[in-house]
């Protein structure tokens, strides 16, 4: 939830939450946030959480940035700001545990070929293609899941997917995936406490500075 959003619509932020969505951060206003000082950055995210808790009632504990484009102190500043989780890293299909100054932070990672923001605007593109592409996404990873641990994550936006004809499609889909067993239809911080539940069965990553590896990590 962006945090100007909520204020500038409770009922639907709030009704949301009635219905047992999460309510993660997305930030104060749809926009970067890694070019910001840390300091800046962080009140960035903390106005964000100040909105969605007050308007709400939930804390958030999880985040993704504008584009998924954070600043190298990402982690630690969601670390001061009580959040146990983010998605913004594309690189497993499972979630997993970035070690941050000592401590467990839990990446659950994003999918951008399955958002429907990229995947719309594309020339011949349909909701039946896209419903097709979500089953084929959705076939591998259970086919995968039989012997190892497989997520699939589907980002949808209510000014793109929220159309009559591809609710129908995107309907389709989920009754098909309904229909399968052994299959958990998570919320994100619902997947980052089970990870953080059951460690032993988790990847563990312990990374250098991302002015070292390029990638989310600890920056001292």
């Amino acid at each position: 939830m962006i945090g100007k959003a909520v204020e500038t619509t409770p009922d639907l932020a709030q009704e949301i939450v009635r219905r047992g969505h999460e309510a993660a951060a997305h930030g104060r206003v749809w926009d970067n946030s890694y070019q910001l000082s840390r300091d800046e950055e962080k009140r960035f995210i903390a106005d964000s959480v100040e909105a969605i808790l007050r308007v709400t009632g939930q804390k958030p504990i999880g985040w993704n940035a504008y584009w998924m484009r954070n600043s190298i102190h990402i982690l630690e500043t969601l670390q001061d700001l009580g959040f146990l989780y983010h998605i913004d890293e594309p690189s497993h299909d499972e979630p997993f545990i970035v070690r941050v100054r000592g401590r467990d932070f839990v990446t659950v990672p994003y999918t951008f070929h399955m958002n429907d923001i990229v995947s719309f605007p594309f020339a011949g593109w349909n909701p039946a293609a896209y419903e097709q592409a979500l089953r084929d996404e959705f076939d591998q990873l259970y086919e995968e899941g039989t012997h190892r641990r497989r997520m699939m994550v589907t980002s949808l936006h209510d000014r793109i997917s929220g159309h009559a004809g591809r609710i129908r499609a995107l309907d389709r889909f989920l009754t098909y995936a309904r229909s399968k067993g052994d299959v958990w239809f998570a919320r994100k911080d619902e997947i980052a406490r089970y990870v953080l539940a059951n460690r032993a069965s988790t990847p563990v990553i312990n990374r250098g500075s991302p002015s070292v590896t390029g990638l989310p990590g600890p920056t001292a």
